[in-house]
């Protein structure tokens, strides 16, 4: 994949979508859409380390991660409208949220729109859901995969404490942690044992594989 991420972080801190929306479309044509989720992921970790540097100013921070939401808009729409609606008898179902507290959702749209351009129906909950509405929604949606999402260590015992409760669902979801807590450190010594860890969003192309040839409430550490 030909991405030059200082050049498309610079397009999107100055807010530019339309040429946001070329670079990626030009640079990830012909190839699956991992390649352009990949590539915004990239950037935004990019931004977030000029951010850190203090190289940029959280108005700056806050306007990329606008423009980059506004491409996942895009991207969902045209990938909706290219790809044939399936009506199987029972589509799976999964639903995706950030731990309260987490104000970082970007990944986890990310990972439910290419849920849903593989045949699944999802929902997207977004940043810092409490547990109580987390369960509450689950118990009503009764999806097959549950994703949670945090990025610093500080959110670990939260995310300890979902997976414990959203594992008691009676229709036994699988449960899967993503976000750069999950790339950063081994959760396996962490969480228990039947949690899907996702370090990155290339993995999430082997779940949804391995996802399509197990039955409802199984999962495994990939």
């Amino acid at each position: 994949m030909n991405i030059q991420v200082e050049e498309l972080s610079g397009y999107m801190l100055n807010g530019n979508v339309a040429k946001s929306w070329s670079y990626l479309e030009t640079a990830t044509y012909g190839k699956d859409s991992m390649a352009f989720y990949d590539a915004l992921k990239e950037c935004m970790y990019f931004i977030g380390e000029l951010w850190e540097e203090n190289a940029i100013t959280v108005a700056d921070e806050h306007i990329a991660s606008h423009v980059c939401k506004t491409l996942l808009s895009y991207k969902y729409y045209h990938s909706v409208r290219k790809t044939p609606e399936v009506r199987p008898l029972r589509r799976k179902k999964a639903m995706f949220l950030c731990v309260d507290g987490e104000m970082h959702d970007l990944g986890i749209h990310m990972v439910s729109n290419y849920f849903h351009e593989h045949g699944w129906e999802t929902q997207c909950l977004g940043a810092s859901l409490p547990l109580n509405e987390a369960v509450e929604y689950a118990e009503k949606f009764q999806p097959d995969v549950i994703g949670l999402s945090a990025n610093i260590p500080y959110h670990l015992p939260a995310i300890n404490q979902y997976i414990l409760a959203l594992e008691q669902l009676p229709f036994g979801p699988a449960i899967m942690v993503g976000g750069k807590l999950a790339s950063n450190h081994d959760l396996e010594f962490h969480c228990p044992p039947n949690t899907m860890i996702i370090r990155n969003l290339t993995e999430i192309e082997d779940l949804i594989k391995y996802m399509g040839t197990v039955q409802h409430g199984n999962a495994i550490n990939v």
